[in-house]
């Protein structure tokens, strides 16, 4: 039988070995520090499959700007027919108090308006015994002849007609003497013969610049029949 100082001995030895502690403790647990990681390193993200977009359908929304525009563009206007102005008048009209102004257009008598329109458009024109009728059918005559050459502007004005296309100088002292009353007898007395005329233009410059085109006055003397021609007004204008 030992002895109880070997049994101590003994007992001493197993508790402090080493390599008895391990393994009496093999399975207790263990308090373990987590590393330290670098945050520094960004994580890649997957590369995403490739894709083609399909092109933009027909009924997308799209905001546009509106292109500028050129405000200094100006649109032009048809080219008048070219006609050069006749000289001025040196003699004074008494109903202006300035020189005669000149037109230029087409000597229209009153009842040839009424003949044209007669011809043109009789379903427009009143019964014969209307007492309109002569008004009527110059009214009718005058915008049948606008319809047709496209000259909305023209106007009458009252002329001399004289027979050589020269106006004699003793009918501008005759017309002074019979709008002032004033001279002898014999000069009141002198016969002035004038005539309505279609004019187109007169030879002022504002006028003058809105002159018909060549086209339409082609067609204002095939309607008319005859060349139109420059007139020296002795209306109130």
């Amino acid at each position: 039988m030992p002895s109880l100082s070997k049994l101590f001995k003994a007992a001493t030895t197993n508790v402090s070995s080493p390599s008895h502690h391990h393994d009496c403790h093999s399975n207790d647990l263990e308090t373990t520090t987590a590393p330290e990681t670098d945050t520094s390193v960004v994580r890649q993200q997957p590369e995403p499959f490739k894709l083609v977009r399909p092109p933009k359908q027909s009924n997308d929304l799209e905001i546009t700007t509106a292109p500028e525009t050129d405000t200094s563009v100006v649109r032009q206007q048809p080219e008048p027919f070219k006609l050069a102005r006749p000289p001025k008048q040196s003699h004074i009209n008494p109903i202006i108090g300035r020189p005669y102004i000149q037109y230029y257009g087409y000597a229209i008598p009153n009842d040839w308006l009424i003949r044209f329109a007669e011809k043109e458009c009789p379903e427009m024109l009143p019964e014969r015994d209307h007492k309109c009728y002569e008004r009527d059918a110059m009214l009718r005559a005058r915008e049948f002849i606008s319809a047709r050459s496209g000259v909305w502007s023209f106007d009458f004005k009252f002329c001399f007609n004289p027979k050589d296309g020269e106006v004699p100088l003793l009918w501008f002292e005759a017309f002074m003497a019979k709008y002032f009353k004033s001279g002898d007898d014999e000069i009141r007395a002198v016969q002035i013969d004038t005539v309505p005329v279609l004019a187109v233009c007169s030879e002022q410059d504002d006028s003058f610049k809105e002159r018909p085109t060549q086209e339409q006055m082609d067609v204002l003397t095939q309607l008319i029949g005859y060349a139109p021609r420059w007139w020296v007004c002795c209306d109130y204008d």
